[in-house]
């Protein structure tokens, strides 16, 4: 009976190594088709381009008044169709849903929605 235990307890052990090397390993989606420049299309707050850099980065200017906000992007989870967004000029990070073709990047949040055209 003890060595059942015992195979039990050691048993136990493996399957929670497993699982917290398992979570570690996580590997975060990169979805290289958000990699580009956008222009807004709505044109209801102005004339903007949205750009999408790989290491993760991304920027807003104005093309009317050349203003630029700089950020950060990340997909959220290993889910391709949430985005987390965060502009310094924004108090926290956002997240959004979005679709993306060759052509379009659609971006929807809480508040806001935002149709881009790949440049």
């Amino acid at each position: 009976m003890k060595r059942f235990s015992r195979i039990v307890a050691v048993l136990m052990v493996v399957a929670i190594l497993a699982s917290v090397f398992a979570a570690c390993g996580k590997k975060e989606i990169k979805d290289e088709r958000l990699y580009a420049t956008w222009k807004q299309t709505d044109k209801i707050d102005g004339n903007w381009t949205w750009i999408f850099n790989a290491d993760g980065t991304c920027s807003l200017t104005n093309d009317d008044t050349n203003e630029t906000v700089k950020g950060t992007f990340k997909n959220e989870g290993d889910d391709y169709g949430k985005l987390r967004i965060k502009l310094d000029t924004w108090d926290k990070e956002t997240l959004f849903t979005y679709s993306v073709t060759e052509k379009v990047l659609d971006i929807e949040g809480i508040k806001v929605s935002y149709y881009l055209l790949k440049q």
